[in-house]
């Protein structure tokens, strides 16, 4: 792992200080956003600890290999955001804390940007959709839990007017419409 960590502290410091244009769609930048996808399937659905780390660790191998692709600073910061939760201080020191600033960010918060911005990059790229809308009541007919379901406040704002492509009801648990 310490060889890992030292390559990561060099490839990120290899990565070019100008930001990656918006809406670059490299096969890097796909790397990037399947792994936001894999490490946040890993840890919130599957409960998996090790695989997000091997996550990063292909990412970080793109990343050397093309270190002059337009989207090798968002692969960066991409990395330094998944890695955070496991190497906090190395991540920390790359993300604002390091003399040459090496992805420039401000030191203030930095802990709370690390950690969230993982999650708020998947969602952005539409790599992970929230919640599913769900409505529980029991000892209902089927008929009724579904209705119950479609007047909920919280369902209609998640419908958006979309159409329905599937409902479905557990008895005595839940129902998912999804849409």
């Amino acid at each position: 792992m310490m060889r890992f960590v030292r390559r990561f502290w060099r490839v990120v410091h290899d990565a070019p200080r100008s930001r990656s244009p918006a809406g670059v769609d490299t096969p890097l930048a796909r790397k990037a956003h399947e792994t936001v996808s894999r490490v946040t399937d890993d840890i919130e659905r599957r409960f998996v600890f090790n695989t997000p780390i091997a996550a990063v660790m292909e990412l970080v191998n793109e990343l050397s290999k093309a270190p002059d692709d337009p989207a090798a600073r968002f692969a960066a910061e991409t990395a330094v955001s998944m890695l955070q939760p496991y190497a906090p201080h190395v991540c920390e020191e790359l993300w604002a804390c390091s003399q040459v600033a090496a992805l420039g960010f401000a030191v203030a918060g930095c802990r709370r940007v690390v950690a969230r911005a993982g999650g708020d990059r998947a969602r952005a790229a539409g790599e992970r959709q929230g919640a599913r809308p769900r409505a529980r009541s029991g000892g209902l007919s089927k008929d009724e839990l579904i209705a119950r379901a479609r007047a909920s406040e919280k369902v209609q704002a998640h419908v958006n007017g979309g159409s329905e492509q599937r409902v479905i009801v557990v008895p005595d648990k839940l129902v998912n419409i999804v849409v």
